[in-house]
């Protein structure tokens, strides 16, 4: 896989345009907050269930948290689900039965609302989450390896059209979603990419990058 190149103007555009969509997303997040969330929808019921009411997540089950992600992304993710393109068994069939008109109120809903508090989990060492924060921000060069955040905005707050939030999100959850990349049982991603990076990642880099983004928003 090509490395991001940083350097020069080109690496300044991509830095602009990367910046700028998060700041468009985090704008929109504040908004949120600064306002009371709008009733959920009756379709949303069935993603309250193992998601929490407000789209916290949920410890239990490793259930993520779906509050505050791009509109764009958790429709996405539905619409792969009800097609067969990302699998799982429980997510597949509650994917088929909603309308188009009930999926487009699901995700507006709960990317209205304000990004949670992340869920307690177990805690990470100190090494762990410095190394974490160095494959987010940095990459890891001798593994061809770009940074997290390159396409998941500073510090993992999510770029709309690019990457979900990982901020907070739980560890278990995203080290799975890591693994899956890995395995080819997810594939579900434009042009390859988190399958390309996800194969030069051993189990001491998930560990520590999932546990870095577990730990933002405490």
């Amino acid at each position: 896989m090509t490395r991001i190149d940083t350097q020069g103007w080109k690496g300044a555009l991509v830095t602009v345009t990367v910046v700028g969509a998060c700041c468009i997303q985090l704008s929109t997040a504040n908004a949120a907050a600064a306002k009371p969330p709008p009733p959920a929808p009756p379709a949303a019921a069935a993603c309250q269930a193992c998601h929490g009411s407000k789209g916290e997540g949920m410890v239990e089950g490793d259930r993520p948290r779906i509050a505050g992600q791009a509109a764009y992304y958790l429709d996405k993710q539905l619409r792969d689900f009800a097609s067969g393109s990302r699998q799982s068994a429980i997510m597949s069939p509650i994917a088929k039965t909603l309308s188009d008109a009930d999926r487009a109120k699901i995700v507006v809903y709960f990317a209205s609302l304000p990004m949670p508090a992340a869920l307690a989990s177990t805690a990470p060492t100190t090494a762990q989450v410095s190394f974490g924060r160095q494959l987010a921000f940095e990459g890891a060069e001798a593994k061809h390896v770009q940074a997290c955040d390159n396409c998941h905005g500073p510090e993992g707050s999510g770029v709309t059209f690019s990457g979900p939030a990982l901020a907070g999100q739980l560890a278990p959850y995203l080290a799975a979603q890591l693994k899956s990349w890995q395995q080819g049982s997810r594939r579900n991603d434009a042009g390859s990419l988190m399958s390309s990076v996800a194969v030069r990642l051993d189990d001491a880099d998930i560990a520590a990058v999932t546990s870095y983004y577990a730990s933002l928003g405490k």
